[in-house]
């Protein structure tokens, strides 16, 4: 079953979109089914996607990652010859309050990378705010409550809030200034966590990528 298995992938002539990322791509706390990775290949093929082929989205989130160590991971990404990326790191790089050099410096190889192998790139940005670490009265949770790293200043969320803009700028790709924008104002659209999608949310969210990143799919690729 395996050799079988293994045969049918390499012969699947669907067009592939790799979705790269953190725990926001690899739908922490959610089923397969329900995550963004298998809502996104649903409502990509619904649109046409890859047009006669069709569309594979192979999930390359990994919970916890931040850009450095999703840079680490960057030649199995190449490995699987994406047509496009999702590239969406920063949200751990935020938590951790990583140097904005670092995080810059690693997203750019990443785009610049895929951009020479030929792969079309979508980048997701991540927003912040200064009450992103605020405290909480729950006495449940004392000694819980993550603190502010140390670079976590006023300053250090400006520049932050502006890092993928400048960065897609930079690198002329298509970009989202904040990946859960699309959920903003709608109910039950997160986990208990106040973070992480629910169900809901990553369907909701693959229904906003979906015509974002059509162009992308389904442009000519070069002989």
């Amino acid at each position: 079953m395996q050799q079988k298995s293994t045969l049918a992938a390499q012969h699947d002539e669907r067009v592939i979109l790799a979705a790269y990322g953190d725990s926001l791509v690899a739908g922490w706390g959610l089923s397969t089914q329900d995550g963004l990775v298998a809502r996104l290949e649903a409502e990509l093929t619904q649109a046409g996607a890859g047009q006669a082929r069709g569309v594979r989205v192979l999930d390359f989130g990994v919970s916890g990652d931040t850009s450095l160590d999703g840079l680490e991971r960057l030649e199995s990404v190449l490995a699987a010859k994406p047509q496009a990326v999702l590239l969406e790191f920063g949200a751990n790089d935020c938590y951790q309050g990583l140097p904005l050099d670092e995080t810059r410096d690693a997203l750019y190889k990443m785009v610049s990378a895929l951009r020479a192998a030929g792969v079309a790139v979508f980048l997701a940005g991540w927003r912040t705010s200064m009450d992103l670490f605020k405290p909480y009265d729950d006495p449940d949770l004392a000694g819980l409550v993550p603190l502010a790293p140390p670079l976590y200043t006023a300053e250090y969320v400006e520049r932050f809030n502006r890092l993928h803009a400048d960065l897609a700028r930079r690198l002329d790709v298509p970009f989202m200034p904040h990946i859960l924008a699309p959920l903003e104002g709608q109910s039950g659209c997160y986990q208990a966590d106040g973070v992480h999608p629910s169900a809901k949310g990553a369907a909701l969210l693959a229904q906003a990528l979906a015509p974002l990143l059509l162009p992308l799919l389904n442009a000519p690729q070069p002989e």
